[in-house]
């Protein structure tokens, strides 16, 4: 049975095998493997879990085909590989990407589909489809608004499509059966150290304000960008040959706005990574744009300069115009100015790692590095275990309607929430009710959140479960006051709190938004 919250901080006596400073998806990679071989294991987030980079991706589990050459096929049957291995672990949908081939710009059509057909047999073992091939009209078909001047056919290949902050959740909630505790708004303060060994890890519960201390034998940061900053809190901690990291952003509108009627890519622009429409849930997700961060870290937001730049590549090939108006909001996140690359790092004096770089791609070879490095025993790092399943036992018997479970499960994809969540109004049938006379949430869908995925705050549910920033047109600004209610009811919120939690939401919408004005 997994600790409550008051559980885990109050157990002082307990010295875990491993604490992990990080919840995003290689920490809750290691997490769920770690818990699963039985050593005992912490994981700290300062933020919710899943809060940075690991919920602002463009939603695309890619095995490389755009940067495929004729240097890095090694690379890419690899990177093919981890990304068959992730779309089977989190049951993902595979889906198509258009390509167009133009007269004057590109490889032309012999080399696009010779380099399509050999993705094919690197993809041979895994859930996609063999690429199609589409003349010009066929193109103009399925993108019905691109500027055709000089396009000469296409090829679409198949990659797989993943909701990153809810398979990083799934994780979690996998290493939690198998006996790991998790605490989100734990923030690491400090180490209290001697000669020899780490003695305690001191952090603050961000919740209460209360400050905690807690030791283990190994301590990993698995913190992406802010690894550094917290590594650092020790001697000789300040690691040297660090990954650069860059800030990623894309553009989130209404997919009613754009004419296609499926992804695609669009062409290079001299140095710049490609630009992707991405059709996602009920929006489309254009991006990324690549620049170097140089604000606080907890403070990324897309800049005016980023969104006029993937406006503008859009419309160049595009007649629909889309302008800062037709914007559901923005994302941004900090990524490997190298997505290949990865660096494990061991402290010289203390058993202390720090692992920086990867994706959800590579998420799972990293950790099993990662691990390896740590421990030795490569045997025993090795999982091919679904964490999400998407289909039903037969016999599977069900007190939600109808209605909502296909709303879930097209949803989610997830069985498991639908199993918990059930199981849950089965005990409690109130628990069915409406709430804001929205059929696709129930007060149970609320509790489930809160009990058993952890969420604290409004922004939680809304931006990491729900995901309604990203796929209702107001942001969900309307259906968030009727959920902060029922997390008031839940949590004991006076009617001070939940207002603050209510504007706390809506500031991170026009935070998101800033780059519009």
């Amino acid at each position: 049975m997994p600790k409550t919250r008051d559980e885990i901080l109050y157990n002082r006596n307990k010295k875990y095998d491993i604490i992990i400073i990080g919840g995003g998806v290689i920490g809750a990679t290691i997490a769920l493997k770690t818990s699963r071989v039985g050593l005992s294991t912490l994981l700290l987030d300062k933020h919710d879990f899943s809060y940075g980079s690991s919920s602002r991706t463009s939603k695309m589990l890619t095995g490389g085909f755009n940067d495929m050459n004729g240097n890095n096929l090694i690379h890419t049957i690899h990177k093919v590989k981890e990304r068959n291995n992730l779309m089977y672990k989190s049951s993902s949908p595979y889906f198509g990407i258009i390509n167009p081939i133009y007269e004057y710009r590109g490889s032309g059509i012999f080399k696009e589909e010779m380099k399509a057909a050999l993705y094919d047999v690197f993809s041979l073992f895994g859930k996609t489809k063999k690429h199609s091939s589409y003349s010009r009209n066929e193109t103009l078909d399925a993108l019905p608004d691109l500027i055709s001047n000089d396009v000469i056919a296409s090829v679409e290949y198949y990659e797989g499509l993943l909701d990153d902050s809810r398979y990083v959740i799934e994780l979690l909630l996998k290493a939690e059966e198998y006996g790991c505790d998790l605490l989100n708004y734990a923030e690491v303060k400090a180490f209290e150290y001697n000669q020899k060994e780490i003695e305690n890890v001191v952090f603050t519960d961000n919740i209460t304000g209360k400050v905690y201390t807690v030791n283990a034998k190994t301590i990993l940061i698995a913190a992406g960008a802010w690894g550094h900053s917290i590594s650092s809190l020790l001697p000789n901690g300040n690691f040297e040959n660090r990954i650069d990291y860059i800030k990623g952003s894309h553009l989130v509108i209404d997919s009613d706005l754009i004419h296609i009627n499926k992804s695609v890519v669009l062409p290079k622009i001299k140095s710049r990574a490609n630009v992707f429409l991405m059709r996602w849930k009920n929006s489309t997700i254009i991006g990324p744009t690549i620049k170097k961060n140089i604000n606080n870290l907890d403070c990324i937001y897309t800049a005016s300069d980023e969104a006029e730049y993937l406006l503008d590549v859009y419309n160049t090939y595009f007649s629909s115009i889309v302008n800062k108006n037709h914007i559901i909001t923005t994302q941004s996140g900090m990524m490997p100015l190298n997505p290949y690359q990865f660096k494990i790092h061991s402290h010289p004096q203390y058993k202390l790692f720090l692992v920086e770089g990867g994706n959800f791609t590579t998420s799972s070879s990293i950790s099993i590095r990662t691990l390896i490095k740590m421990y030795g025993k490569p045997y025993k790092w090795f999982s091919n275990q679904k964490v999400i399943r998407n289909k039903f036992d037969t016999n599977t018997e069900l007190v939600l309607n109808e209605k909502l479970v296909k709303f879930l499960i097209d949803y989610f994809g997830s069985v498991n929430l639908i199993l918990k969540l059930n199981e849950l109004c089965k005990n409690d049938s109130s628990l069915l009710a409406e709430t804001g006379l929205d059929y696709r949430i129930n007060k149970g869908l609320i509790k489930y959140f809160i009990e058993t995925e952890h969420a604290m705050h409004l922004d939680d549910i809304m931006m990491r479960r729900f995901r309604f920033i990203l796929t209702e047109n107001d942001c969900g600004t309307l259906i968030s006051e009727h959920i902060a209610q029922e997390m008031a009811d839940i949590l004991k919120w006076d009617k001070q709190r939940t207002e603050w939690e209510i504007k706390r939401y809506r500031t991170e919408i026009k935070r998101a938004r800033v780059a519009l004005y």
